[in-house]
């Protein structure tokens, strides 16, 4: 009987194991990836050179699918890398530089819908997650370096 209790007692343990390695190895969604304070290390510049003042010198991203922008201190909005069809037509016919490109949208005000946020960014995220780059067309892409823990304290 105690055998038996201690070998279900290690095949529950085992299982466990697996279930965390697993969990821990699962592939993040772009939202998980975006998850931190990102500062403006390269801004966006028109043919000219002058800055877009569409692109915020810091981001948050919380895992609330929430985003504070130096530019709105304070106010949190709400983001999503993931478009339906409908949404991603909507942004594709209004903006169509950013057709096939990943899709960051930002709503500033809660009732507004997806397809309409004017807040709409091509991104790029390295595999690391080190770096963002930010496209609004018309201008060159922002480029975002990932704030490390040790620097959000200092």
């Amino acid at each position: 009987m105690k055998k038996s209790i201690y070998h279900a007692f290690l095949v529950i343990t085992a299982v466990l194991f697996i279930i965390a390695g697993l969990a821990i190895s699962a592939p993040k969604t772009s939202e998980q990836a975006l998850v931190g304070k990102w500062k403006l290390i390269e801004p966006a510049v028109d043919a000219q050179g002058q800055p877009c003042t569409f692109v915020s010198e810091g981001m948050e991203f919380f895992s609330d699918q929430t985003v504070i922008l130096s530019t709105m201190p304070g106010n949190r909005i709400s983001y999503k890398t993931t478009s339906s069809d409908d949404e991603r037509s909507a942004v594709e016919t209004r903006i169509p530089s950013l057709k096939g490109k990943p899709l960051l949208l930002m709503k500033p005000m809660p009732q507004m819908e997806w397809r309409n946020t004017p807040i709409t960014y091509g991104y790029d995220l390295t595999e690391k997650g080190a770096s963002l780059a930010l496209t609004v067309p018309g201008w060159s892409p922002a480029k975002y370096q990932r704030v490390k823990q040790a620097e959000c304290s200092a």
